[in-house]
């Protein structure tokens, strides 16, 4: 269900029933529909209009979330940006959603400035309606409900709009393959579209949204104990750290996270098949999934009873979703294809981009490669085009590259991935040095880096080299990069880790 139109019908339902817990207090589900009307009503009052994008820079929070419904209702789409982008970051996307109107946290006022465009913080923009108007009966299920920025090999963002219907579509599939919820957590930004995801689903079923404003895997283990959250999505780092901490606290090995856990979904990163082990012998009840943006996030999802016996898998299609592997070699490893009513409708402003992101028959090219064995299980063999994931975190070599070539020093740069344990992958760079330009120290790079990018797309290691291995034309030949930078003495003493810099899991 499109998620005005159920918070409006939960409202008249059981309007005294939970809808959102935050830290100090709970909103019932009456409470959350009349914010979400004042906040609507305080769209129109700032200026927007229906058809227009509005951008959001705010930590994910019970205000937030009556931001996602207002959206629907005053017919503006959201783009949720991500908290730790640098200004560059900020300016580079604002370029390309063009918003109407910036919507802030209180404490990302200054760095909202970087959009060139009107903004105001979550708590006034409420205070800016003249009169709460009433919601309109029927919005376009087509429209545009959300912007959220994915990343191409150009290093450039693209904008992937997603429908209310589709985003209702990504629910209904999740709803159907999962345990029946009796609430979700949510800990992941609301720029992802994961994030996104856990608030349609729980607002759909009608459900309590438990919202932690940023990860810490004490906070979240308190959350899911005190319920009533039944299930949430993390991405393999999170994960990694609540087991840690679980552990550490209570030194045993059975889940304490609480008796009421039914799913814990695992995706935006390569989920290590040891990872899930160790926590299905905790007793969490894991569910490593595959998705992207693009396909409205959910793709597959391997079901907990399932996982022991194939720990590697992603697991079966979604209900509702079409999976198929185009050009496959001798193996069957070829590139994943998909069909689902939950695709992206478009990417802004990019129609051959769009037109590129599928085939003749309507299948959505992921770019990503895998295989599905005899019982329809997939397998994923290697992350798409060139981007790395690191910490649930996609980092386009092309940007960093872009980034690195700024500083006066350096005349070109490659960066390729590093696997890692902790992080699943780190970038790591070669630089070709100008002439006669004396060497910078590592830090010096990160210190430059730091200024232009977010933590987790800072080089966890620098390395200087006479050369990059190019084609004929000039284009990089990361592949053997890669390999050169996996044989050199960098690869065995990367340091620091992304958490250096203050990189978290995603936010």
């Amino acid at each position: 269900m499109i998620l005005a139109i159920a918070l409006r019908a939960h409202a008249v339902s059981t309007p005294e029933a939970p809808a959102v817990l935050e830290q100090g207090r709970t909103w019932s589900f009456a409470e959350l529909d009349a914010r979400a009307d004042e906040l609507a009503a305080g769209l129109a009052a700032s200026g927007a209009r229906p058809g227009d994008r509005v951008a959001l820079l705010a930590a994910p929070s019970a205000t937030a979330i009556a931001l996602l419904a207002a959206a629907g209702r005053a017919g503006v789409c959201v783009a949720p940006l991500g908290t730790r982008l640098t200004g560059p970051e900020l300016a580079a996307a604002g370029l390309e959603i063009a918003p109407r109107l910036v919507v802030h946290g209180d404490e990302h006022a200054t760095a909202a400035v970087a959009l060139v465009a009107p903004s105001v913080s979550l708590e006034a923009l409420a205070a800016r309606a003249t009169a709460v108007r009433a919601p309109a009966t029927w919005l376009d299920p087509d429209a545009p409900a959300v912007a959220v920025l994915t990343s191409g090999t150009t290093g450039r963002p693209k904008a992937a709009l997603l429908s209310h219907a589709a985003l209702a579509a990504s629910a209904g599939a999740w709803s159907a393959a999962l345990p029946a919820a009796t609430g979700w957590l949510l800990c992941l930004g609301l720029a992802h579209v994961a994030g996104l995801g856990v608030a349609w689903r729980a607002i759909a079923a009608g459900v309590p949204l438990r919202v932690v404003s940023a990860f810490d895997a004490e906070v979240v283990l308190d959350a899911l104990r005190a319920g009533p959250a039944s299930h949430l999505s993390l991405v393999p780092t999170q994960l990694a750290r609540l087991l840690d901490a679980d552990d550490g606290a209570r030194g045993a090995t059975r889940n304490a996270a609480g008796p009421g856990l039914r799913a814990v979904l695992l995706g935006g990163a390569p989920v290590p098949a040891a990872l899930v082990i160790r926590a299905l012998a905790a007793g969490w009840p894991v569910v490593p999934t595959y998705g992207l943006s693009e396909a409205g996030s959910g793709v597959t999802a391997l079901a907990t009873a399932d996982a022991a016996a194939r720990p590697g898998s992603a697991g079966r299609a979604l209900p509702g979703v079409a999976l198929r592997i185009a050009d496959s070699a001798a193996d069957g490893t070829g590139e994943i294809m998909v069909r689902t009513p939950a695709a992206f409708s478009r990417y802004l402003g990019r129609p051959g981009a769009t037109a590129a992101a599928f085939d003749a028959d309507g299948w959505l090219r992921t770019g990503d490669a895998g295989r599905l064995d005899a019982d329809g299980f997939l397998f994923i063999l290697d992350r798409r085009d060139d981007v790395l994931v690191s910490g649930g975190e996609n980092v386009v070599p092309a940007e960093v590259e872009a980034a690195l070539a700024e500083h006066p020093a350096i005349a070109e740069a490659g960066v390729v991935g590093r696997p890692d344990a902790t992080w699943g992958a780190v970038p790591v760079a070669a630089v070709v040095l100008r002439p006669g330009v004396p060497a910078p120290t590592d830090e010096e790079l990160r210190a430059f880096c730091r200024a232009r990018l977010a933590p987790y797309k800072i080089p966890a290691a620098f390395l200087i080299v006479a050369a990059l291995p190019q084609t004929a034309s000039g284009k990089l030949r990361r592949a053997e990069l890669r390999a050169a930078l996996a044989a050199s003495p960098v690869a065995g003493s990367l340091a620091p880790s992304p958490a250096a810099d203050g990189a978290e899991v995603p936010a």
